[in-house]
């Protein structure tokens, strides 16, 4: 008996990344998936990025560009607007890993699976790095993966949404709140997503970390080696945002290198 592909939503959120947003939107427009629905938010951006979107617009299903409250704000936005069976989030300068993501992951059976990742690829100025995923019981640490390289039942999260008060560690609250609850995770040896660690990001890695350790101590009370764990992870932070600040980035494209040593990708024709 055939059956048909589950219709995936992608939701892309932006907000003046001229120079991101094409790359994201043809990589989600390459997919060979049959069932893809596309969704652009945009934040209201006045750097040309509203123009790339309308170059693009009959091919998608449906895109909005208005102030919002931050980017989690522009995520639920996104829900609100998504009909597929499952939901996934790929920002402005992000992609899919290939052509071939969605058709590898929804053509396997999901059956009784509410969130299904996978890796992923960090892409550093000049390198890129393997990230390998998690497990859900490391999670209790931070996030088990990056965010772009996740899958959610729609109408899960819809019931859900994300909490925009955490401008930095909604996605985290998210994924945790799910696991609390029981919610079942399938993790899939997969390369899904090719994030980008550039932008603001770097600059706010302790504020990240403080937020992830606060929002896992509302949850549960912490053990001291987790408490001790956290702490050193907040140090760690402050050290690489401090040098993101004041080291010449060619300088810290060397350090970085060096530090993912073991886990930089060569070049192939997927990336």
């Amino acid at each position: 008996m055939t059956t048909t592909p589950p219709k995936i939503s992608v939701i892309t959120v932006v907000r003046n990344a001229a120079g991101e947003l094409e790359k994201t939107i043809k990589s989600v427009l390459g997919q060979d998936y049959p069932q893809v629905e596309f969704i652009v938010i945009d934040g209201g951006s006045s750097d040309g990025t509203v123009e790339i979107i309308r170059d693009y617009a009959e091919q998608l299903d449906c895109w909005i560009s208005e102030p919002d409250q931050g980017i989690y704000d522009a995520m639920n936005k996104g829900l609100a607007k998504a009909t597929g069976e499952w939901v996934n989030f790929m920002n402005a300068g992000d992609l899919f890993f290939d052509g071939h993501v969605l058709s590898a992951i929804f053509n396997q059976d999901l059956q009784g699976a509410e969130v299904v990742y996978g890796d992923s690829i960090a892409q550093y100025p000049g390198f890129k790095a393997n990230r390998k995923a998690l497990s859900t019981e490391d999670l209790w640490k931070g996030m088990i993966c990056c965010h772009q390289a996740m899958f959610f039942r729609t109408d899960l999260i819809k019931k859900e949404a994300y909490r925009p008060d955490l401008y930095f560690s909604a996605d985290y609250e998210m994924a945790l709140r799910f696991f609390s609850k029981g919610k079942k995770f399938r993790y899939l040896p997969e390369n899904i997503a090719v994030f980008d660690t550039r932008g603001a990001s770097n600059l706010n890695m302790v504020k990240s970390a403080r937020s992830n350790l606060e929002i896992l101590n509302s949850v549960r009370q912490l053990t001291p080696e987790e408490i001790g764990f956290h702490r050193r992870v907040i140090r760690k932070a402050r050290l690489t945002e401090g040098l993101y600040r004041v080291v010449p980035s060619f300088l810290m494209e060397l350090l970085m290198k060096r530090l993912y040593r073991n886990q930089i990708v060569h070049e192939s024709n997927h990336l």
